[in-house]
């Protein structure tokens, strides 16, 4: 009759097989999907493959995004406060000559299903080799985003009442503008958005201070230093194309951006 020892220790080989076997499934069914990092480690992409490049296109760089306004299209072609950097195409706007010339790198999906953490992962080594991603090179504000990242429980009550809080201090913020900015504070006969965009364009040209930046307080200082009220029938005018693609862009993460 077999001893207790010697049973013992058979049956600790068979789990240690068993443990083995189960290791080896696992790696082989998680081959070639995204390494989830140890807690604090940067995001390790091994695994995943880039799409090839078959065409043998040169590679889409950062600049080769770069492009210029026509200045002589705009109704104030003052340089823009703020901005070091010529304005890029993104992924959303990108010409249809830019995508015949170069060759965008693109990611092969992992084979099964993705958890949470990989399609995060998957998100982010996109992000990184796309230049022409949305928040590939977003210059943004570290507490900014960390505070407008905070997850919050969901009320449908509380979402409307922030809604209208947020729809009042618009229109309160608006009239405070438009009283500083024009004749007895007469806006133009236009949509009050795109009105307030065009007078933050131009009370930020004429203060030297960031687009993203004007509000309320500054136009109060540029009517305190003289400049001169605008007539709304004489200032405004609808903006043409050119316009519009820049005023996007400068909107596009502006509550995000750092304030210099």
């Amino acid at each position: 009759m077999p001893s207790s020892s010697s049973n013992s220790a058979t049956a600790t080989s068979r789990a240690t097989t068993a443990r083995g076997r189960k290791r080896k499934s696992d790696d082989s069914r998680s081959f070639g999907r995204p390494k989830r990092a140890k807690q604090g480690d940067s995001f390790i992409a091994d695994g995943i493959e880039e799409v090839p490049n078959e065409a043998g296109k040169p590679r889409l760089t950062t600049p080769d995004l770069e492009f210029d306004y026509y200045r002589s299209q705009l109704r104030d072609p003052r340089p823009t406060p703020g901005r070091v950097k010529r304005p890029r195409w993104r992924q959303f706007d990108l010409p249809d000559d830019i995508k015949e010339r170069f060759y965008i790198p693109r990611l092969v999906k992992p084979k099964g299903r993705l958890d949470a953490f990989e399609k995060h992962c998957l998100f982010e080594a996109k992000m990184l080799m796309d230049p022409s991603a949305s928040f590939h090179d977003l210059y943004l504000d570290w507490d900014k985003v960390d505070d407008w990242m905070k997850p919050e429980p969901y009320s449908k009550k509380k979402a409307v009442s922030r809604m209208e809080k947020v729809v009042d201090k618009r229109k309160r913020e608006e009239r405070e503008m438009y009283d500083n900015f024009f004749l007895d504070g007469k806006a133009p006969d236009a949509e009050p958005t795109i009105v307030t965009e065009y007078l933050k364009d131009h009370v930020s040209k004429d203060l030297g201070v960031p687009w993203h930046q004007i509000g309320p307080k500054y136009v109060a200082e540029w009517a305190e230093k003289g400049f001169p009220k605008q007539k709304a029938e004489e200032w405004w005018r609808e903006p043409n194309e050119t316009e519009r693609r820049r005023m996007s862009k400068m909107a596009s993460g502006c509550v995000l951006r750092k304030d210099l």
